[in-house]
């Protein structure tokens, strides 16, 4: 049944929206064309193949993935062997791919799946995340691939198939998918941000260090808030990471995060700063909290509650006084707020 001009119209109108550069009608369109469906699918492939930004063709991607099609599975698959595709949209057209195993679909999808993960020209990171997509879904099929992989040029792919799930062991090298995201290979920020903690404690930390630039980089060209979030959710759990290890290397991507935040940084960055932050990124907190409005909501009380945590640990930490440069400054951005910097907490 044709779609009605209207219909058609108002689509378009929601895929100009998807694609474009207003974060706010870019998440209202993404909404809207999901609740549309399949009569939306013709439109957002079209949109597709116009798009120039990888952010919009991961956003149409993201939509695409909602609603399991033949047409959809076929562009999926499609950009997952495109060697000269983004990244991030092959990283996208793999989680489309992977919400189609369970439909009319899958076998067309698995095998397409399969088929490039035998491939070892692929790069490791997309191999080993096209192996988490189908493990998700479908595990037992994976037995027979195990054997194979066993002998796989790629080291990687070799620890995966050699890791016994009944003991417990990573499917996953860790450290390894830290190393290839951090490179600038395709990677799922929700799923590196799970290996973070385990990777990242032997990591080199110029390793971690790029790691935070990348995850910067995607959170700036995200094509959705959820994926800008959680690529914000990576860079936080990298500081924490780095400020255990008592590196400094990336504060002032720390203190740049905190001096922007509109709302609650997600967990990590208030941790970090109190373990690693300076007095710029006291400065930072300061201002933050000096124009927090008086009246918030729990979330935001709780994300104010640990900036302060934060600062007066760097207050202890550097051994600073009312004397001290950093803390005239912060007296004048706000007299209450360096008052209780300098109030040790519980008093």
């Amino acid at each position: 049944m044709a779609i009605r001009r209207s219909a058609a119209a108002e689509i378009e109108v929601l895929i100009a929206d998807l694609c474009g550069d207003d974060p706010v009608a870019r998440d209202t369109a993404e909404a809207r064309l999901t609740v549309i469906g399949v009569r939306a699918i013709p439109h957002l492939i079209v949109a597709f193949d116009r798009a120039a930004s990888a952010g919009a063709r991961t956003a149409v991607l993201k939509v695409l993935e909602a609603t399991p099609d033949r047409r959809s599975a076929e562009l999926g698959a499609e950009q997952l062997e495109a060697d000269g595709a983004d990244p991030a949209v092959r990283t996208a057209a793999l989680s489309l791919l992977g919400a189609f195993l369970q439909s009319a679909e899958s076998t067309r999808v698995l095998d397409t799946l399969t088929a490039f993960i035998l491939d070892a020209e692929r790069p490791d990171s997309l191999r080993l995340h096209a192996l988490d997509v189908i493990e998700r879904a479908l595990p037992d099929v994976l037995t027979p691939l195990r054997a194979r992989l066993t002998e796989d040029p790629s080291s990687a792919i070799r620890a995966w198939a050699s890791a016994s799930a009944a003991a417990g062991a990573p499917v996953i090298d860790p450290r390894l998918a830290i190393e290839s995201a951090a490179a600038g290979e395709p990677a799922d920020p929700r799923f590196l941000r799970e290996l973070v903690p385990e990777g990242s404690a032997d990591a080199p930390l110029p390793t971690l260090h790029r790691l935070v630039e990348v995850a910067r980089d995607r959170e700036a060209r995200g094509g959705s808030a959820a994926e800008r979030g959680a690529w914000l959710a990576v860079r936080g759990s990298v500081h924490l990471a780095l400020a255990r290890r008592a590196s400094r290397v990336a504060v002032y991507d720390l203190r740049e995060a905190i001096a922007r935040a509109t709302e609650p940084l997600p967990e990590g960055f208030a941790e970090a700063a109190g373990l690693v932050g300076d007095g710029a990124c006291l400065e930072s907190i300061a201002e933050l909290l000096a124009r927090a409005p008086a009246r918030t909501d729990n979330r935001m009380r709780e994300w104010q509650d640990q900036l302060m945590d934060a600062g007066r640990s760097i207050v202890e930490r550097e051994r600073l006084t009312r004397r001290h440069a950093v803390m005239k400054k912060v007296a004048r951005i706000s007299p209450g707020v360096a008052s209780s910097l300098l109030t040790p907490a519980g008093k």
